[in-house]
């Protein structure tokens, strides 16, 4: 359980309102999935996973665009398997990632009780000491089915903040809004700047943050990612040394032989930042790296990593309005 002080919260909460529209029709489907996501809460979790199983065959077989980014990205990143084995990990990870919509429910709504029974903080020793100490902590992440699994398990016994994407439905913003917020945690939209979460960082609050996102090349540097260069954000680095924080690496995974999820915190990342963006970037991108080959199955493979190139060519997935952009033979570092 939590260790670390209870730091007041910051001025500004991130709170959508809600808004009397979102009871008429056209929002509706909407709170139908609401109560579908919240039915299956109630489910035993090996139903969830026979389920999962199913959608996940369903989502690979129907959905080419996500299918094909997928076996892209694997055939760049494991050149030394054979397209069978880049097949089967593809298969093995839209069940997952079918599997953590059928979970929604249960970490939205399910009692504490039944949420904890589902979810375990796993070496989290480190963190909490970092954070009794009153030392200022960042905990670096990257894309997993159970990406939000994690955030809420981390904010029911630490004080946490992290940056979220806002969701394009207004009703479906409000809810997850709220509900990543079920316990003691904080969520800012990327829109607001940094400057939110610099005063959370300052107030006690841990940050959860994603460097695995190709947002383009602001604030990014190239470094490596399975031997290709990646435009990585920097972020981390720069808010480490603006904080002066402690900084720690974290994957969160499904274990089916207990049928729950593990977040699993890893050793503080010592000298961290270096002074060098570059060398921090590609130190993070190692780190990650590790973590995903443990479960590479569990790793998000159907965002665009690469689509920003370093040689300015088209990225290898098809997207409109850029010529050239598709398949094609996997980078070097040194081309």
């Amino acid at each position: 359980m939590n260790s670390a002080p209870s730091p007041k919260p910051p001025g500004h909460r991130y709170a959508p309102p809600f808004e009397w529209r979102f009871l008429g029709p056209r929002f509706w489907p909407i709170w139908g999935g609401f109560a579908l996501v919240w039915c299956l809460a109630l489910w035993p979790a090996r139903w969830r996973e026979g389920l999962a199983g199913w959608i996940g065959r369903q989502i690979y077989r129907r959905n080419s665009k996500r299918r094909t980014i997928t076996l892209t990205n694997l055939a760049w990143c494991f050149p030394e398997l054979p397209a069978a084995e880049h097949e089967r990990l593809a298969r093995r990870y839209f069940r997952y990632l079918a599997l953590a919509m059928l979970d929604v429910g249960l970490f939205w709504w399910g009692s504490e009780a039944r949420f904890r029974r589902h979810i375990v903080l796993q070496d989290d020793g480190p963190l909490a000491a970092s954070l009794a100490a009153g030392r200022r902590v960042i905990i670096v992440t990257c894309h997993t089915p159970g990406l939000d699994r994690g955030g809420v398990a981390l904010s029911a016994d630490y004080p946490f903040e992290t940056f979220v994407n806002e969701a394009r439905n207004p009703l479906l913003e409000w809810m997850s809004a709220r509900r990543r917020v079920r316990f003691e945690g904080l969520v800012f939209p990327r829109s607001g700047g940094l400057r939110p979460v610099i005063k959370g960082l300052r107030q006690g609050y841990a940050l959860y943050i994603l460097t695995d996102e190709d947002l383009g090349p602001q604030s990014a540097e190239f470094a490596p990612f399975f031997g290709i260069p990646r435009a990585t954000l920097t972020t981390p680095s720069r808010l480490a040394r603006l904080a002066d924080a402690d900084v720690f690496t974290c994957f969160t995974w499904y274990d089916d032989s207990q049928h729950r999820y593990v977040v699993q915190l890893f050793s503080q990342v010592e000298g961290f930042p270096s002074g060098d963006e570059v060398a921090d970037a590609t130190r993070l991108n190692g780190l990650l790296e590790q973590m995903i080959r443990q479960h590479p199955e569990q790793y998000m493979w159907s965002l665009r990593l690469f689509q920003t190139m370093q040689d300015g060519s088209p990225p290898p997935y098809r997207m409109k309005g850029k010529p050239g952009s598709g398949p094609r033979p996997r980078p070097t570092l040194d081309q």
